[in-house]
């Protein structure tokens, strides 16, 4: 597995909590997929007391595991605090919220504590696959299973087109072939991963309607080390001529490749449990 580019997390972070207000109404594939993920949720015999939702946004897995779940206690974590501000309360009657903003690379959870982790169109935010799959499988109860979507390299295929179009340098994260991810989670000792994945096309009328939908789930090159100022608006508007030419029949295609994975907590982990420890959702 090659090394994937470093992340800038403070800049992820703060892209998140900008698209925080709107990110719902430009959600539709992020949407869709987490009710394909739920829907697998059919074939586990469950009866979770605690679950994971990692990366969870503005809560789509934390409410669809609460209503498979009722009587499971079921917390979001992300690392933009904004997001989670959308999550549900814990209890009708409580102020506090099923959430806590943090590092998914880190999970300030105590090791075996969690009979769920569950993520939707997260996981490719990380550059640390090792660390994040071994945090998973600290926090993961033996036998608890690990579910999970994320985005696999054919993604967004049109923007890398028309970004080599004008320049050489990467605008576009790597993301990790399904092979990859599977090693990574054998390597993380989380046991038995199936891996599958399916081709999803969104098309749009305008390029202004495809770049808006990117920025209001907080797309955006995140990559440390990038080169600083904006684009020129020679280069931004060649960009926009050759993502504009790859329309059929007038409306311009965005591919996603959707990973779906599944592993099982072995109760050990390649990692220690260190200073990490257990905190109360917030």
């Amino acid at each position: 597995m090659s090394a994937l580019p470093s992340f800038d997390l403070r800049r992820v972070r703060d892209r998140f909590n900008r698209a925080a207000s709107d990110y719902d109404r430009h959600a539709a594939v992020q949407h869709e997929i987490g009710r394909r993920l739920d829907e697998r949720f059919d074939w586990l015999k469950l009866d979770p007391q605690r679950i994971l939702d990692l990366g969870a946004g503005t809560g789509q897995m934390v409410r669809a595991m609460r209503a498979r779940y009722p009587h499971a206690d079921v917390t979001g974590l992300d690392l933009a605090d904004r997001m989670l501000r959308h999550l549900p309360r814990r209890h009708w009657w409580s102020p506090h919220r099923a959430a806590v903003a943090a590092d998914m690379h880190a999970l300030p959870f105590a090791g075996g504590s969690m009979d769920v982790v569950v993520s939707n169109f997260a996981l490719q935010w990380s550059d640390r696959p090792a660390a994040l799959f071994g945090e998973v499988a600290r926090v993961s109860a033996s036998g608890a299973p690990f579910v999970f979507t994320t985005l696999g390299p054919d993604s967004l295929q049109e923007i890398r087109r028309a970004w080599a179009a004008v320049d050489p340098t990467p605008h576009v994260h790597q993301f990790l072939d399904m092979h990859d991810l599977g090693d990574a989670l054998v390597a993380a000792m989380l046991a038995d991963p199936v891996m599958d994945r399916e081709m999803v096309t969104v098309t749009y009328p305008t390029v202004d309607a495809l770049l808006a939908d990117l920025r209001g789930v907080g797309v955006g090159n995140a990559q440390a080390g990038r080169a600083a100022g904006m684009t020129g608006p020679k280069a931004w508007r060649r960009f926009r001529e050759v993502l504009a030419a790859q329309a059929v029949d007038g409306r311009i295609p965005l591919s996603y490749e959707i990973v779906y994975g599944l592993a099982w907590g072995t109760g050990v982990s390649p990692m220690a449990e260190g200073a990490h420890g257990r905190v109360g959702a917030s």
